[in-house]
Parts: structure tokens; C-alpha cells; sequence
């Protein structure tokens, strides 16, 4: 077996599905195009998703998904496209969406912090983080997505090359994804526009006098889609951590007399809320912390070893040794020095940065060190588990401590160093995801890598005035849009330079981090799950439980290919819901703003009561799942010509 670099190697290389010295249309103007437009919607969808949930998927399915379909119905007058033109359609499409993932992560936390959002610093901060994730990744891409391709299976990314693969003639899976985004928007509309029905059900219960628990779920299409594509393991580690937080700290808490003052005499639900905003978040972040910290340290080879391999490569650069196939030719390391001193340069002296000499030095470190551990870490739980907020409290923690020895006292800067690294940590995460796809289907990485750029480039310009209008439609921190990383990062900053940081109960999400990695029990996500409203664990849960239940169902059948079709039309109904909800979560913002209706809650109510509301709500999560689970095994179940399936 020969390398992609035409030397002797191990069996790690892949026969692509496009050969190396084929000549194939890849970086045209109509595939460019395609992905700008395709890039800002689904960037908005994911915008609404994370300030939701606080979670965040990958774009890379649904967009290759929609991008063959668009291109099967342009080919009806005369305009074909490649797969390698859809596969830039769907790299440039996924870099909006983890784009956004960082942003909406951290450096919309100044909304917690009195501020308003600035569209202009929003663009160039989100610029120059987005930049370096991907120019960062380039030195990596040989080392984590060819030399260790048994390794690391990269989920999403070689998901997405089966999708490719399988669709070049268009077909049903356009239909699934569009029929899940029909369901979510009908099914939000009548939820948040005409007040049909009730998705929210929570409330709190008294085991004694003075000690109770807060539960609740919001049980909408985007929630339960986010359950049912991470499916159960990582669900139920985000259901633990939100278990241990309402049922057994809070409790404790509300018990030992440590309700904060304005919160004395409310509801028992009221209390735990607010014990939640005091303390326990700080719990979770100490989790977060470790989290992150552990990730580093059990990367440090990772990182050595892309480091060399980087540096090889740039010595054959710069003897003129550049003579690689077509498969192998990334944008030359040069680039990525000079790219990268030129970023930090600009994060110096551009003022509406305000980050400084100190916190542009720790931002670019810290990007380095954090997109290795994101695209080492996506490689195995896929993009929509990359725990970036982790990575993003950790250098957070660290920035203010630093920058509070040398007097700054302003928690923007702060967040706006923690903001860079974020959205660097998220793009590098689906770069590599991408680049998998890439390596699998044969396309070049340098024209990958450029479409990132482009793609990053657009997502920039639009991220702040996506971010306003959320915060204008529904208020950031809301119980709409908790945002809860945003107003966690706010938190932290301000509270480290205030000195008024809750290190006690820091040290107590430490040792429960230290107790999970002993364990072997994954940090982040149960850390995630520890600062999460309930309200939102409990349909995350709901959605892996279903996953499970499917997908043990498609297995009696003993089928292999069955469950295969099962696990791939099941994220791409479910990324349709997502996206169906979040766009109605758009049309309905934008009808707050307008002032049009009744100008409550709900703009257009058809006066039915809440107790009816309630239990249309428990019949339509019941039909939503049963939707979810039919259009999955009725994929499962399809055994006709596999071309004709996505």
C-alpha cells in the first residue's frame, strides 16, 4: 500500500471514490454560490439551536443532503454538479454553522454583562478566530486524518461521504429531511404563534417540609432532534450531570439555607432556579475546567506529533519538494505561519478587539493548543459532541486570572479572548470533519480548505446581526433563548476580575470531574448536563432514549445495511426538525419585533385553554416521536436501489 504522498506506509491509505489523477469540476463559481446561500440559513438555525439548548449539531449532513437535491432538480436544464462540487457545497455550509457554535458559546456572554452586541466587532472577532481554526488544522490534517484513518473514524465526516456516495441521482432522502423540517415548523407554529399547544411541562414536589426537587422538560422538535442525534450514551451523561444538580445539590442547597435573598419566599421552583444561577453553574464550570485541562494533557502526543509532521512539511516546502498528488495538497505551510502571525497581529491593533498584546499572545496559544484537542476529540464523538465549551471555560479561567494580575478589570476582554479560541476550537472540529470526507471521496484539501476560508469569511459578516436579532426577538438568558455557555463564560469573567468567583463551589464540579475521569466516565457532557436548565436535559434524554429503542428495534432484524439506513435516516429527519423550528423560531422572532398581533407570548392566540393546550402538547410529543421513529424505520425497512436513497 502506498501513501497519498506516494511512499511506503502502513495500510492506513484509502482507495477514494474519486481517484487521485482524475480531473473532476470541485471549487466551481455555481458550487461557491450554493454554499453561501445554503451557509447562512443553516448558520441561523444552528444560531437558534445553541442559544436554546446549548448544544449545537453538524451541518455537514443535511447540507449535502439539500445540496444534492438542489442539484438534481438543476440538472433538469442543464446544470450538473459533481459530488466533489457538493461536497464544497456542504464544507462551506458547515463552516457557518461551528462558526456560529463558538460565537453564540462566548462572545455573546456580553449580553449577560449589560452590553450591547456589536455587529462590527462580532464580524472581526469571529473573522480572525474562524481563520485560525482552519489555518491551524492544515499542519494536523496528515497526521489525524490519513496517518491515523483506523484510529479515528471522524462520525460525521465519513457519514457524510456515504450520503455523497449514495446520492449522486438525488432521491428520498431530500424528502426525509424536508417532510422532518415541514413537521418542525408546523409543530413550532402552532406552539409559539397561535398557542395550540404547550411544550413546556415542569414544575416542583416536596419530599419533606423544607427539602423538594424542581423537574421539567420543554419538549420541542429541536430538543428531542439534538437527544436523537447523539443518541443515548452521550444523552443520558447530560440527563446525570442535570439529575445530580436538581435532585441532589440543589435540594441540599435550598435545604442548608442558601436560596439567595431575592429568591426568599418564591416558589420551591423559583428557589431552585435561582440556586441554579448562583452556585450551580459555578459547579459546572469547575467540571468544565478539569474537563478541558485532562483533554490537554491526554492529547500531548497528538499535538507533538502533528507538530512534527508540520514541520516536515514545511522544511519540503521550503526546498522545493512540493511534488504531491492531488489528494494530498493542502494550502502550503507558509500560509499558515504567516496567516497566522498576521491574525495575531490584527488582534493587537484592531480597537474593537480591545483584547491587547497579553490577550492576543494567550488567545492564539491557547487557539493552538484547543484545535488540537477539537480535532482530535471530533475525530471519535463526532462535530454535534465536541465539547468547545469546555475548552472555551478553560481559557476564560485562565485569560482573566492573567489579565487581573496586570490590572484590566473589564470582563469583555475577557470573553473576547475566550471568543477567539471558541470559534477557532468549533471551525477546526468540523474542518477535520470535512477533511475526513474529503480524504474518503477524493477531493482536494486545498480547495477544501479555501471554501472553508470563504465560507468563514460570509458567516462573519453575518454572525453579529444574527446574534441582535435573537437578542431583540426573544432576549438573550430568556427562557426562550437561556443561552446558558454565554451567560456561564459572562459569568466566570466578570466574577474572576470582581473577585467575587464562588471558588468553593469550583472545587466541588473539580472533584466530581476527577471522580468521573477515574471512573472513565466522560466529563464534558456530564459537566454540560450540570449547568443546563432541567428543562432542557430531560428532551435531549427523551430523544437518545428513542434513538436506542429504534435502533435495538432495526437490530432483531439481523440486517447490518437495515440499521445502517436506520442510523443515517434517522439524523437526517431529525436535522429537518431542527432546522424546521428553527427557521419558524426566525419568522416568529421577527414577528416580536414587527409588534405584530397581540404583542404577548403568543402574537396570534386561538383563546383554547391552558389545561387543553397542555394535554394537545402531551398528544403531539407522543405524534412527534412516533413520526420520528415510522420515517426511521421505514428507511430501515427500504431495500430498493441504494442510489436512489439519499
Amino acid at each position: 500500500m502506498v501513501s497519498e504522498r506516494g511512499k511506503s506506509t502502513e495500510t492506513t491509505a484509502v482507495d477514494p471514490y474519486v481517484a487521485a489523477d482524475t480531473s473532476m469540476a470541485e471549487l466551481t463559481v455555481k458550487a461557491v454560490l450554493l454554499g453561501l446561500l445554503l451557509n447562512v440559513v443553516l448558520m441561523a438555525a444552528n444560531a437558534y439551536l445553541g442559544l436554546r439548548a446549548g448544544l449545537t449539531i453538524s451541518a455537514s449532513i443535511p447540507a449535502a443532503v439539500i445540496s444534492m437535491g438542489l442539484f438534481y432538480s438543476l440538472s433538469r436544464i442543464g446544470i450538473q454538479g459533481t459530488i466533489l462540487e457538493n461536497n464544497i457545497v456542504q464544507t462551506m455550509t458547515s463552516a457557518g454553522s461551528s462558526l456560529t457554535a463558538g460565537v453564540i458559546f462566548s462572545l455573546a456572554g456580553v449580553a449577560f454583562l449589560g452590553e450591547s452586541i456589536d455587529v462590527v466587532t462580532t464580524a472581526v472577532v469571529s473573522l480572525l478566530g474562524g481563520i485560525l481554526g482552519v489555518l491551524f488544522m492544515i499542519p494536523m490534517r496528515r497526521y489525524l486524518i490519513v496517518e491515523q484513518h483506523q484510529e479515528l473514524p471522524y462520525p460525521e465526516g465519513t457519514a457524510c461521504a456515504d450520503v455523497l456516495q449514495a446520492g449522486e441521482h438525488g432521491g428520498r432522502g431530500v424528502r426525509f429531511v424536508s417532510v422532518g423540517f415541514v413537521v418542525g415548523a408546523v409543530y413550532t407554529a402552532l406552539a409559539n404563534i397561535w398557542g395550540v399547544i404547550q411544550t413546556t411541562i415542569q414544575g416542583a414536589f416536596s419530599v419533606t417540609n423544607t427539602r423538594g426537587f424542581a423537574l421539567g422538560g420543554d419538549f420541542t422538535p429541536a430538543l428531542i432532534g439534538v437527544g436523537y442525534i447523539i443518541g443515548p450514551r452521550i444523552a443520558a451523561y447530560i440527563l446525570g450531570g442535570g439529575l445530580v444538580s436538581w435532585m441532589m445539590l440543589i435540594p441540599l442547597l435550598v435545604t442548608g439555607g442558601m436560596v439567595p435573598p431575592d429568591a426568599v419566599g418564591g416558589t420551591l421552583f423559583e428557589q431552585a432556579n435561582a440556586v441554579w444561577s448562583s452556585y450551580i453553574r459555578y459547579v459546572g464550570a469547575g467540571a468544565m475546567i478539569v474537563g478541558g485541562l485532562y483533554a490537554i494533557a491526554s492529547m500531548r502526543s497528538t499535538i507533538f506529533d502533528a507538530i512534527r509532521l508540520a514541520s516536515a512539511e514545511f522544511s519540503e516546502g521550503l526546498n522545493g519538494n512540493t511534488d504531491y498528488k492531488r489528494t494530498a495538497r493542502d494550502l502550503p505551510m507558509a500560509i499558515v505561519v504567516v496567516g497566522a502571525a498576521i491574525v495575531a497581529i490584527l488582534l493587537v491593533v484592531i480597537p474593537q478587539v480591545r483584547v491587547g498584546l497579553l490577550g492576543a499572545v494567550i488567545a492564539v496559544l491557547a487557539a493552538f493548543l484547543f484545535v488540537a484537542v477539537s480535532s482530535y476529540l471530533v475525530g471519535i464523538v463526532g462535530s454535534s459532541s465536541n465539547p468547545v465549551s469546555g475548552m472555551t471555560v478553560a481559557t476564560i479561567l485562565i485569560a482573566a486570572v492573567v489579565l487581573r494580575s496586570i490590572g484590566v478589570s473589564d470582563p469583555v476582554v475577557v470573553l473576547v479572548t475566550g471568543s477567539v479560541v471558541a470559534i477557532a476550537a468549533a471551525v477546526a472540529g468540523d474542518t477535520s470533519q470535512d477533511l475526513k470526507t474529503g480524504y474518503l471521496l477524493g477531493a482536494t484539501p486545498r480547495k477544501q480548505q479555501i471554501a472553508q476560508l470563504v465560507g468563514i469569511g460570509l458567516s462573519a459578516l453575518f454572525a453579529g446581526g444574527i446574534i441582535v436579532f435573537f437578542n431583540q426577538a426573544y432576549g438573550l438568558g430568556s427562557q426562550t433563548l437561556p443561552a446558558p455557555q454565554a451567560g456561564l463564560m459572562a459569568l466566570i469573567a466578570e466574577s474572576v476580575l470582581n473577585g467575587t468567583a464562588n471558588w468553593g463551589m469550583v472545587l466541588i464540579g473539580a472533584t466530581f470531574a476527577v471522580i468521573l475521569i477515574m471512573m472513565d466516565v466522560p466529563v464534558l457532557p456530564f459537566a454540560v448536563g450540570m449547568y443546563l436548565p432541567i428543562s432542557l436535559a430531560t428532551p435531549i434524554f427523551l430523544g437518545g432514549v428513542l434513538k436506542a429503542v429504534v435502533t435495538r428495534y432495526v437490530e432483531r432484524t439481523g440486517d447490518e445495511a437495515a440499521t445502517e439506513r436506520a442510523t443515517l435516516n434517522g439524523r437526517i429527519v431529525a436535522a429537518g426538525l431542527i432546522a424546521g423550528e428553527a427557521i419558524m423560531g426566525i419568522v416568529v422572532g421577527a414577528i416580536r419585533i414587527l409588534g405584530v398581533g397581540s404583542g404577548g407570548e403568543i402574537p396570534f392566540p386561538v383563546g383554547i385553554s391552558n389545561q387543553f393546550s397542555l394535554w394537545l402538547g402531551v398528544a403531539a410529543v407522543g405524534g412527534l416521536l412516533t413520526f420520528i421513529a415510522a420515517s426511521t424505520i421505514r428507511g430501515a425497512k427500504d431495500t430498493g436501489d441504494t442510489e436512489e436513497l439519499y
